[in-house]
């Protein structure tokens, strides 16, 4: 089992904006593709992490499945779109996907 973290920082005073695209994203695109089945989870930083920093954490059995979330997004036109929407709110360069593997 896997983590698939995906962290971007919110420009400063537009947090609130990020989460709330990314909550968008939650309910018009990662519902089309299965996105109740990966536990699904949207975090910010708080404690000893950028107060900018807003993660979303994927929970997956394999990559495989991984790999066909990423193929199913990528055919979603309002996936574009919704990237296109959230750019002006976060910090150029910032977006990052990490993948942990669940030992326990």
């Amino acid at each position: 089992m896997f983590s698939a973290r995906w962290q971007i920082d919110a420009k400063f005073g537009h947090k609130q904006t990020v989460l709330e695209l990314l909550k968008k994203w939650e309910r018009e695109i990662g519902s089309q593709v299965g996105l109740a089945d990966l536990q699904f989870q949207i975090m910010t930083g708080s404690i000893g992490a950028r107060e900018a920093t807003v993660e979303s954490h994927h929970q997956v059995e394999s990559l495989a499945q991984l790999e066909a979330f990423f193929a199913k997004i990528g055919k979603i036109d309002a996936h574009a779109k919704w990237g296109k929407e959230m750019e002006p709110y976060v910090v150029s360069g910032t977006s990052l996907w990490n993948i942990y593997r669940i030992v326990e």
